[in-house]
């Protein structure tokens, strides 16, 4: 189900008409493919950096970034393998800490990271979740750009230190 709605999500843009470093967009549906399908460390790896340095490169977002955020989301809401999960959740780290390359600012695109953000917030409890029960260290700090609830932040954090499940009022939480 993951792959069929990260496809459908992906389809809703057409990538080549979107900007990228260096030009076009048009290679990142089948380099986020490959990411959601990777098995290993090593394919997860290989297929992120088809996408860092090109959609977003140190923190400069160009404008297919952000389509990507709610691709990266219908993708961890879905089962994937682990390694996917963890190089995806540090791709949307990048994406929702980023902010306009220059270029994009003279097109008048100076608002890419507040875009980003907000359209992570869309998903904001798959990351919930991956603090309760995945890649705490990840999520905390995507929570940490993303949630305006600094109270609620606190209180899962406090809930589930270091991403471990805790024992509460009698019953597994």
């Amino acid at each position: 189900m993951s792959d069929s709605m990260v496809r459908t999500e992906l389809s809703r843009h057409d990538w080549g008409a979107l900007r990228a470093m260096g030009g076009e967009a048009d290679r990142v549906p089948e380099s986020i493919l490959a990411l959601v399908s990777s098995e290993t460390e090593d394919e997860a790896w290989a297929a992120y950096w088809e996408l860092e340095n090109y959609v977003v490169v140190q923190g400069q977002l160009f404008e297919a970034s952000q389509h990507m955020v709610p691709v990266l989301l219908a993708a961890l809401a879905g089962e994937i393998p682990q390694a996917a999960r963890k190089a995806l959740l540090e791709l949307l780290l990048q994406l929702v800490s980023g902010e306009s390359d220059a270029e994009e600012m003279e097109r008048g695109n100076s608002d890419l990271g507040s875009i980003c953000r907000k359209n992570a917030r869309e998903g904001i409890w798959i990351i919930y979740r991956e603090l309760c029960s995945g890649y705490y260290d990840l999520a905390r700090d995507i929570l940490e750009v993303i949630d305006l609830d600094r109270d609620r932040l606190a209180h899962f954090m406090n809930a589930y230190p270091s991403g471990k499940r805790k024992k509460q009022r009698g019953r597994i939480s």
